[in-house]
């Protein structure tokens, strides 16, 4: 099997060459900003996206999120009859639409995925990918490529919508945070009176800050759910603060109470992830 890897040499990129490659297959791949080497037989260089692309059966799409649906056109007219075309895109909106389009006008498939882990995953058993059904035998077109994947079927305004929560939610939460540290400590202050838990969510916020910004921004702006959840998360903290300033200690605990009975999950378990964390953070 040829499967071309477009963005080949991005992070996400040189994963998905590594993970074909591991599957046996014939891997070419492209990068307009810059070559990639790989030391395999079965892995080549082309010149060009529509070279890549040209008689391979799937196409893997990681180049920016934003030039998806551009680098989509320009390799449909050298696409295969039948070709698989993979997007990894985070957000589905408007270029789930536009790829659609393309893929009823040009003949071929389209499987709209959006892999659940970074390029440092280690196993690919442990890779988690959200497949959108999109049509019937997607999921199934999803297994035969990535059998060793946890696969998890949904709706593209479904995956939206979670993934401002999942995502959006979570980045501007660290963001902000960090934000909130820079004003009054210096990091090496911080960490020379840090708790465990504290520690453990400074560690969290560094790894936001240390992606890729303009992916970040693309993944807040583009998903018409982050503000929504943005507003939900300052009407949170408005309330607490309130509690807060009026020393309302009762109402403070009482609102702790109701968040933490909706997590019904072993609470030791998650303390001892957190001091685990904060053990191999700080050893």
């Amino acid at each position: 099997m040829k499967v071309a890897v477009l963005g080949s040499s991005g992070a996400m990129g040189g994963f998905f060459v590594r993970y074909f490659l591991s599957k046996g297959a014939r891997v070419v791949g492209a990068d307009a900003g810059r070559r990639t080497r790989t030391r395999n037989s079965r892995f080549s260089f082309a010149r060009t996206n529509g070279e890549a692309a040209s008689g391979a059966q799937v196409v893997v799409v990681a180049t920016p999120m934003e030039r998806t649906v551009e680098t989509v056109e320009e390799v449909a007219g050298s696409l295969a009859p039948g070709a698989c075309v993979v997007e990894i895109t985070s957000v589905k909106g408007r270029t789930l639409g536009a790829l659609s389009r393309l893929a009823e006008a040009r003949g071929f498939r389209l499987l709209s995925t959006h892999p659940l882990f970074g390029p440092s995953l280690r196993s690919y058993g442990g890779m988690r990918i959200c497949v959108i059904e999109t049509e019937v035998g997607a999921v199934a077109r999803a297994r035969a490529l990535f059998p060793d994947a946890a696969l998890i079927p949904m709706r593209s305004e479904d995956h939206d919508r979670a993934m401002g929560v999942v995502l959006s939610l979570t980045h501007l939460l660290n963001i902000a945070y960090a934000g909130v540290v820079g004003r009054y400590m210096s990091p090496g202050e911080f960490r020379r009176v840090q708790t465990p838990t504290s520690a453990v969510q400074l560690t969290v916020a560094e790894g936001v800050l240390s992606q890729d910004p303009e992916l970040y921004s693309l993944i807040q702006t583009e998903n018409e759910h982050s503000s929504e959840f943005a507003g939900a998360l300052i009407d949170e903290l408005t309330s607490l603060r309130r509690l807060i300033a009026a020393r309302d200690r009762e109402g403070f605990a009482r609102r702790f109470s109701e968040i933490a009975g909706r997590y019904s999950g072993d609470s030791q378990a998650a303390l001892d992830l957190v001091y685990q964390a904060f053990e191999k953070t700080s050893g």
